[in-house]
């Protein structure tokens, strides 16, 4: 009874070393930081949201030119998956905070966004990132 365990664990760990090899190669890392990025509160008398507040730092070595983003959000009928670009001149390890006019125009239920991130960076050379 032990012969056959000890074949299949050797097995097991034969399969194990060759996935190892084949493991996909990881994507670079993204170079924005999301630090913060929310949904702004309807104006008064409003159900609509105000924009979309997103801070960032751009921690790659280069001057991003444009940045960007993939914001979710869901209110009570809908998930929403938008994109949104950041345009300018966005020096290495500077915080910025941008208001965007992303979502003001569907109902507000609250600021937490499902999922906010960097989909693509313009490089000011032109070179770009994408994950």
């Amino acid at each position: 009874m032990t012969k056959p365990f000890a074949a299949l664990l050797s097995l097991a760990a034969f399969a194990a070393i060759l996935s190892i090899g084949n493991a996909p190669a990881r994507a670079a890392t993204n170079p924005i930081t999301v630090s913060q990025c929310f949904v702004i509160q309807p104006k008064l008398m409003s159900k609509l949201a105000g924009g979309t507040q997103i801070v960032y730092v751009n921690n790659g070595s280069k001057t991003a030119s444009k940045v960007t983003f993939a914001v979710g959000y869901r209110n009570a009928e809908n998930k929403f998956y938008r994109k949104v670009t950041d345009v300018g001149s966005f020096q290495p390890h500077v915080q910025v905070d941008h208001r965007f006019d992303l979502y003001n125009d569907v109902t507000y239920a609250g600021k937490q966004t499902s999922s906010c991130a960097a989909i693509k960076v313009v490089w000011s050379d032109g070179s770009t990132w994408t994950p």
